[in-house]
């Protein structure tokens, strides 16, 4: 069996690591914000809104970045069924006319 010295050094090792991934963590989430955050060169997504910046930061670290990710393509996929549907409703309002 390991000593009470041996298991707080481990104790102490584990720490350091899980402090050392909160820092890798809130660095690679502070990056992810800010490339939305940068402006683009030209159209209607020139400015992002800094909504979207605040959000990320608070969703990957909560959420995880890979269910952050299924999540973004569920609402995207929502987003253009979404789309779909309403312009399908605007041919056949405009062809009742």
């Amino acid at each position: 069996m390991s000593t009470l010295a041996e298991l707080a050094k481990r104790r102490e090792l584990l720490v350091a690591r899980a402090d050392l991934e909160r820092v890798d963590v809130a660095v690679a989430t502070r990056d992810l914000a800010d490339s939305f955050g940068t402006r683009g060169a030209a159209g209607r997504f020139r400015d992002t809104h800094p909504f979207l910046a605040r959000a990320l930061r608070l969703a990957i670290p909560l959420i995880g970045a890979s269910r952050l990710g299924v999540a973004a393509r569920a609402i995207s996929i929502g987003i253009v069924a979404f789309r779909l549907v309403r312009a399908l409703r605007g041919r056949r309002r405009a062809s009742d006319r």
